[in-house]
């Protein structure tokens, strides 16, 4: 706040703040901060006769240019919202009709500016070059993303006319987060509830892992469940409890979500480790695989495309492939799992749920 605060100093001055852009991971604060202190802003503009506007453009969600400059004109109720029929520079002209008698601060907020999925440098010359020289408003431009490196890849003559200072947003800190999860604390859950050393706990786990207020809280909310399921205080058990659980259904929402036959795969790979004593290779893998996908009738994939799954496998962290030479023998993958074992079954059951076969197939291969 007392940067922002800082840079932001020039408006009472009536002098022309250059952009600003937000970074840091997600979850620490980028947005609610922002939006706190626009508001701020605009309240003691109002008692100082300071004309100033401000807007939220809201790309968590990605998408394309177009989209992007239409949801800006409805904002401005310059425009309403299509879907087709009108051009790029027709949208951008009724942007710059409705701000023509507006000649005060104007401040936009783009959250996650990386989300803008096509023609992001057509987005960019817009705001930063080409409405700045049409409208009579002083243009302040906010830009925040979780990427570092968003501006690398921006169109050179872009990169050169934005003038941009720069703020980063650090992860949570455990100080931070227990102050966080105890506000949250008072306004939803009972207090004498909560076991001592719970919240020290929750905090500390929380800021060595990812340092995510969002995260925290939801550990914090999975140990109030759990707790509230069996008429239990929050104690320090359940808090390992809900962290395996949230683990847990972090895989189960992937596989769920996955395609059948990486599912197949899947599904193949845990069911040869568990149930061998010797190295799993690639070969063994697939023999499963294709016995898997002869009695759930799915077409089986060839041996290179399975080895292909078997990467994205191992690059989504469900399994660990290394790639060893046999000399004259060729190249093979040998594979492992080193999930705890009751997410290796529960991902199992959830395979075959998805196949309608936990009645009918219940065990392994």
């Amino acid at each position: 706040i007392r940067e922002l605060s800082s840079h932001f100093a020039p408006v009472f001055r009536n002098d022309h703040p250059v952009h600003l852009s937000l970074f840091g991971k997600t979850g620490t604060g980028k947005t609610v901060t922002m939006l706190y202190f626009l508001n701020m802003l605009q309240s003691l503009c109002q008692k100082k006769n300071i004309a100033m506007k401000h807007i939220h453009l809201d790309l968590s969600t990605p998408k394309p240019c177009f989209r992007a400059l239409n949801d800006l004109a409805c904002f401005l109720d310059a425009a309403k919202r299509y879907k087709k029929g009108i051009s790029l520079d027709e949208l951008m002209s009724r942007i710059e009709d409705r701000m023509k008698d507006y000649p005060g601060y104007f401040v936009l907020f783009v959250d996650e500016v990386d989300h803008v999925r096509r023609d992001l440098d057509s987005f960019l010359k817009f705001l930063v070059r080409r409405l700045p020289q049409t409208i009579p408003s002083k243009l302040v431009l906010v830009f925040s993303s979780n990427k570092l490196n968003w501006q690398e890849n921006m169109d050179p003559r872009v990169k050169s006319f934005l003038k941009i200072n720069e703020l980063f947003f650090e992860p949570y800190n455990a100080f931070d987060l227990r102050k966080i999860l105890s506000l949250r604390i008072t306004k939803a859950l009972n207090p004498k509830m909560i076991q001592k050393g719970v919240l020290e706990k929750i905090a500390a786990v929380s800021s060595r892992t990812h340092g995510d207020a969002r995260k925290a809280v939801e550990l914090l909310s999975e140990s109030a469940q759990i707790a509230e399921k069996e008429g239990t205080p929050i104690t320090l058990d359940l808090v390992d409890r809900a962290l395996d659980e949230i683990e847990r259904d972090k895989y189960v929402a992937m596989v769920k979500s996955s395609p059948k036959q990486l599912q197949a795969a899947l599904y193949s790979i845990i069911a040869s480790y568990q149930h061998s004593s010797k190295p799993l290779y690639t070969g063994d893998a697939y023999g499963a695989y294709r016995s898997f996908c002869s009695r759930t009738k799915l077409r089986a994939l060839t041996q290179r495309a399975f080895s292909d799954m078997v990467s994205e496998l191992d690059m989504y962290g469900f399994i660990q492939a290394k790639v060893f030479s046999h000399g004259r023998y060729g190249r093979t993958k040998e594979i492992g799992v080193n999930l705890p074992a009751d997410i290796s079954d529960k991902l199992k059951q959830v395979v075959l749920m998805e196949f309608d076969l936990e009645t009918v197939y219940p065990r392994p291969l």
